[in-house]
């Protein structure tokens, strides 16, 4: 029988619970993360056809699917996942087609964005390439802690040069300092072309809000997030944010610098301490992402001790005058 791909809200909760299981056990085994509360999240809009997409089901059982928003003129594809021994490229060639053609097909949108961490760029970046997407392939990378000494020559305590800043816990009081500090740290950088968030102080803000206070990217570990105070001028230097996404891994869904405060030394020894309490508690491992393209970032993680395990793509498409 062949596949055939169907509007997500012709069906129920329950009829993509199978492959909700297979995306948690995917996203475990594969990403190092704990999906568990996301799939309740999107069994919930399903069940309350709040969402909108496709599934591709196959001798009557839905063995993939993709979700996307409109968020005025940008739209977001959510997710795409398949079960890989139950759809081959064609199949899910379509399903891809189907999300694309639809959701540029909207009425004003001017962008789109998507990161797809269940595929590699060679599977669907052909897909998104043809329709006139930038591609951009990105790292899942990982430090085992439990190899890591601690130490990053030439000094194993690096704050030893850095006594012109302080580290300090993330209060909500500096939420508008790290927005203000996050654009005008990326508002040239590529990662402000996967996400426009980057691009002013609210977007900013917003993503903020989402890391921090919506978990967004897991759980906050109380007291790990922190932020760093240029102590002559009291300015707000960096930012580091730490978050648990399953039992004993770590991630860090956000890691800046000013640019006036940058080469210093000031991202590595904050992470280095951050590390170190992550040790204390018990954990074994922190991941992280990171554009293939930010090579300098991508060397300082290597240093430290991080290491590839996964490169996917992020895709952005946005119409030109």
């Amino acid at each position: 029988m062949p596949a055939e791909i169907i509007d997500i809200r012709h069906f129920e909760a329950r009829d993509f619970q199978p492959l909700l299981a297979s995306e948690s056990r995917t996203w475990e085994k594969e990403l190092h993360w704990d999906f568990t509360s996301s799939a309740h999240i999107i069994s919930a809009c399903l069940g309350e056809k709040r969402l909108t997409g496709y599934a591709l089901v196959k001798a009557g059982r839905v063995v993939g699917y993709s979700f996307f928003v409109n968020e005025g003129i940008k739209g977001l594809i959510g997710d795409l996942f398949v079960e890989q021994e139950w759809v081959d490229p064609e199949e899910r060639r379509m399903l891809v087609e189907h999300v694309l053609e639809t959701i540029m097909a909207t009425p004003g949108l001017k962008r789109v964005e998507s990161q797809l961490p269940h595929f590699k760029v060679e599977d669907v970046g052909p897909d998104f390439l043809a329709r006139g997407f930038e591609v951009y392939p990105r790292r899942f990378m990982a430090l085992d802690l439990k190899q890591w000494t601690g130490e990053d020559p030439p000094s194993a305590n690096i704050w030893e040069s850095l006594e012109n800043f302080t580290l300090v816990p993330w209060l909500r009081r500096h939420d508008a300092d790290a927005a203000s500090l996050l654009f005008h740290t990326y508002r040239r950088h590529v990662d402000s072309r996967i996400n426009d968030q980057y691009l002013s102080i609210p977007g900013s803000s917003r993503l903020i809000e989402s890391i921090l206070h919506l978990h967004g990217c897991g759980e906050i570990l109380p007291g790990l997030s922190q932020a760093a105070i240029h102590l002559p001028t009291g300015k707000l230097a960096a930012i580091l944010v730490l978050t648990e996404v399953r039992p004993g891994t770590a991630h860090i869904p956000q890691i800046a610098v000013a640019e006036e405060f940058q080469g210093h030394g000031l991202g590595q020894a904050m992470m280095q301490q951050g590390f170190r309490e992550l040790v204390k508690r018990g954990l074994h491992e922190v991941t992280l992402t990171v554009t293939d393209s930010n090579a300098g970032a991508v060397r300082l993680y290597e240093r430290v001790g991080f290491r590839t395990f996964r490169i996917f793509g992020a895709y952005v498409w946005e119409q030109r005058d």
